[in-house]
């Protein structure tokens, strides 16, 4: 058996590419189960920045050159894949989208998504079977697109989705209807609807953002409708590991379960086809529980950056936040200083902050790392118009979002944007906007990196649940 903590010119490699890396615990979970059937193989993160010119493309096509058996995929770059692969799996077909790509012994790379796999055997798993369930399916974006999916290959009986946008939720039913098979769906509006199609429902899964942290406290079920135990519920986000949803289904008696397990039974699945061993998965389990305990290297000897914790402010953060501040100013400042002051005590003192604080409207985030404040997102839900000859428009409005430098490209401004993208959909607002400052590029492409598109001096982003 190979020294666990040796790489050698034999050692086989695989990875995983995206935008950020740092928080994944599937190196944890690949090595683990490496080690354990003695297998002279490696997982490592491989940051693909998306703001680099053909970043995707090259990291993709030098799979080859490298000598990569196949990489994980995850975030931004799931649906960037598609267009560099030689051959993409039906499921992956499905799901627009590719999270495991392999280098076939001919040199080929094809794509699949282990997703919707992984979701089924991970109710299997935890005695829920989906064959002839009917399930009540809450949300409409990429996520549940894997859920549906899957259910309906497993056979399940009826699918219901519900979602706040309804005309979303019937284009994802409509656009899957080639893969349903005998499997009937139907759609309600979120949460308006959930009554009678709770009612019917043996198993309930969230595949919306609600619950997780930041806004922990946050669920996507109303707290006047019980939960029966002849129901299981499954929720997606896995972190926290005990959602509030969790707690709703738990009080009702109903069969609880976390997102953790869908994780692992995709990463198995990926390890399953690139190794051709069966993986041994409560090991994985066992080092994915512990990597999301410490967040420590998955690589001997090699540390990766604490993971961004993300927080609402308060009062007391005031100060913390002018800091963060002065630091935004003195790069505009730096830049175009014919136009931008430096930044001074009067700029944007601690009382305006405190004042905008008590505002029911407007939300300040914190991105802090080992507990220390390293970046900031200031917003309001106040509605507005672009001109007297436009709408007024419910959207969530970034004023200001900085990070330090020095912990630039670590997660913590992709962190900041989430808890807005959750605060947004917690007030039922589907748009977050923003401005740039043209000579800004770096920023530019970190936002398009989130999903912003440009428009007149503007930046968009339509939430996708």
């Amino acid at each position: 058996m190979p020294n666990a903590l040796s790489i050698s010119a034999t050692t086989k490699i695989v990875g995983l590419i995206g935008w950020p890396v740092s928080h994944s615990v599937s190196p944890a979970m690949h090595n683990a189960a490496f080690a354990a059937l003695g297998l002279d193989w490696r997982y490592v993160p491989l940051p693909v920045d998306p703001s680099q010119p053909d970043a995707v493309g090259d990291a993709v096509r030098g799979m080859r050159a490298l000598g990569l058996r196949g990489v994980n995929v995850t975030v931004p770059h799931k649906q960037a894949v598609l267009s560099f692969l030689d051959r993409i799996e039906p499921a992956a077909q499905a799901m627009r989208a590719v999270n495991t790509i392999s280098v076939e012994a001919d040199g080929s790379l094809s794509g699949d998504n282990t997703d919707a796999p992984g979701f089924i055997a991970d109710l299997r798993a935890h005695g829920v079977e989906p064959a002839g369930a009917r399930v009540l399916v809450l949300g409409a974006g990429g996520s549940a697109r894997a859920i549906v999916y899957g259910l309906a290959q497993a056979g399940a009986r009826h699918i219901t989705i519900a979602n706040r946008s309804v005309e979303r939720a019937q284009l994802l039913l409509a656009d899957l209807h080639s893969f349903l098979g005998e499997t009937t769906g139907a759609v309600v509006p979120l949460p308006d609807g959930l009554t009678e199609a709770a009612r019917r429902a043996d198993l309930i899964v969230n595949c919306t953002s609600l619950g997780m942290t930041p806004q922990v406290e946050t669920t996507p079920w109303p707290a006047h409708l019980p939960l029966r135990p002849d129901q299981a519920v499954y929720d997606l986000v896995y972190n926290p590991v005990d959602t509030r949803l969790l707690q709703q289904a738990r009080v009702g008696g109903a069969h609880a379960i976390g997102g953790l397990g869908m994780l692992i039974w995709q990463g198995a699945l990926a390890f399953a086809r690139w190794t051709g061993q069966t993986p041994p998965v409560e090991v994985m389990r066992a080092a994915a529980a512990a990597q999301m305990r410490s967040r420590l290297a998955a690589t001997p000897g090699d540390s990766l950056a604490p993971l961004p914790v993300v927080r609402r402010a308060t009062a007391q953060d005031a100060a913390e936040i002018v800091r963060l501040h002065g630091a935004l100013q003195a790069h505009h400042a730096a830049a175009h200083p014919d136009f931008f002051k430096p930044p001074s005590a009067s700029t944007f003192p601690v009382s305006t902050v405190r004042d905008l604080l008590a505002q029911p409207a407007t939300v300040i985030f914190l991105a802090e790392v080992d507990g220390a404040a390293v970046g900031y997102l200031y917003a309001d839900s106040i509605p507005a118009q672009e001109t007297s000859m436009t709408y007024r428009l419910k959207r969530l409005w970034i004023h200001q979002i900085g990070v330090n430098p020095e912990h630039q490209r670590q997660g913590a401004g992709a962190a900041l944007i989430d808890a807005a993208k959750a605060h947004a959909r917690s007030l039922g607002i589907e748009t977050v906007a923003l401005n740039v400052w043209a000579f800004n590029h770096s920023a530019m492409r970190f936002f398009a990196g989130q999903g912003f598109e440009a428009y007149n001096h503007r930046m968009w982003l339509r939430l996708s649940e």
